[in-house]
């Protein structure tokens, strides 16, 4: 009985760790299988194999998966609403998380193998402007969604061309901006 568990859970961490958009997020799931794995082995009475795979498999290999990903950037954008500031409703959220000018940058820095973490920021716009935290400022307005961007920005130029290019519709507004203000 607590074979076919370890068994069914290893098949958990297994589908987890595949299906999963974050890289860290996989690399622990997959940790957790090796770990599984090592208590399958103690279970048929394999201690070698056991200490082997927790040792290696979950221990070895997952430092060297966290340290190659940590030269892997996680890009923090920053979403803003002057008019729901203090007060942040889990409909707004979803409202913002949804819309396709979110989508397609996301999409976009996934697929430059970037991690994209989404903060919604409870200061003003000109003080998130100024936060180094957040690499990348998006403001909804009447007219849709505005991304502040750094003027040195590569990655923000591509985005800004290839949304651009693609005509996507999403209504997207790049807006430059510099340590002095917006320009």
């Amino acid at each position: 009985m607590v074979e076919v568990a370890t068994i069914l859970l290893m098949g958990v961490f297994a589908a987890l760790a595949i299906h999963s958009n974050v890289l860290r997020l996989a690399i622990i799931y997959l940790a957790v299988f090796s770990l599984l794995a090592a208590f399958l082995y103690l279970l048929y009475a394999a201690p070698e194999l056991a200490i082997a795979e927790a040792v290696i498999g979950s221990g070895l290999v997952t430092l060297l998966y966290l340290a190659a990903l940590k030269r892997n950037r996680v890009y923090t954008i920053g979403v803003v609403n002057e008019q729901q500031r203090d007060h942040l409703s889990d409909s707004y959220i979803s409202h913002v998380e949804r819309s396709k000018a979110l989508r397609e940058i996301r999409q976009f820095f996934l697929l430059r193998e970037f991690e994209v973490q989404i903060v919604f920021v409870s200061s003003a716009l000109d003080e998130a402007l100024n936060d180094p935290a957040y690499d990348l400022i998006v403001a909804e307005d009447g007219e849709g969604f505005a991304a502040f961007t750094d003027d040195e920005s590569y990655a923000m130029l591509e985005l800004e061309m290839m949304v651009q290019m693609h005509g996507s519709g999403s209504a997207i507004r790049f807006v430059r901006h510099s340590e002095e203000g917006v320009v």
